[in-house]
């Protein structure tokens, strides 16, 4: 039987204001893992205390993470990205859950199915290992950091921001 989500949401997104539809699940160990073929890994990170944000020129601010490579692991994603992009490294890392978007756009790629992109969200300590710098090739132009309780407002992920906010702070306060 397949696992019921414990959050449903949906978001426009894109130049077609495509709605995507949201399905939040909520992970509370490694084990639980599911092995699913996963686009993308994002971090709510703990860098001395405050979250990180990256930022670009012509998007929203997001959260440090991105494209999972060919035969690249979750962690292996997530250490990469987070040394690309904040120039930092993963002391430790926890899952928080993952969301399943549907894009149910007659606009979509596939005209008449549904296109399902899978990404992970894990919160994670991390610690600085230099000055920031830009990564060659990648779009992150910084980054700053803000209180965790104020993460949702500069990233903008609605119900999911706030579910992935509620259990990084209880994970926080539990390896404290």
């Amino acid at each position: 039987m397949d696992k019921k989500p414990d959050l449903l949401d949906a978001f426009i997104y894109g130049p077609n204001a495509d709605e995507i539809k949201v399905e939040w699940f909520d992970i509370k160990n490694k084990k639980e893992i599911p092995d699913l073929p996963w686009a993308q890994v994002y971090a709510v990170g703990d860098l001395d205390g405050k979250a990180p944000v990256v930022f670009y020129d012509d998007a929203k601010d997001n959260l440090p993470g991105g494209h999972v490579e060919s035969e690249e692991s979750l962690e292996q994603t997530l250490l990469r990205e987070i040394k690309e992009e904040l120039n930092c490294e993963v002391i430790e890392w926890w899952p928080i859950g993952y969301q399943v978007l549907t894009n149910t756009s007659s606009e979509s790629a596939y005209e008449g199915s549904e296109e399902k992109a899978y990404q992970f969200r894990v919160f994670a300590k991390l610690k600085k290992l230099g000055e920031w710098r830009p990564d060659i090739g990648g779009s992150v132009k910084g980054y700053k950091l803000v209180d965790l309780e104020e993460l949702n407002y500069y990233i903008k992920y609605g119900n999911v921001g706030e579910r992935m906010i509620e259990i990084a702070t209880k994970i926080k306060l539990e390896n404290e």
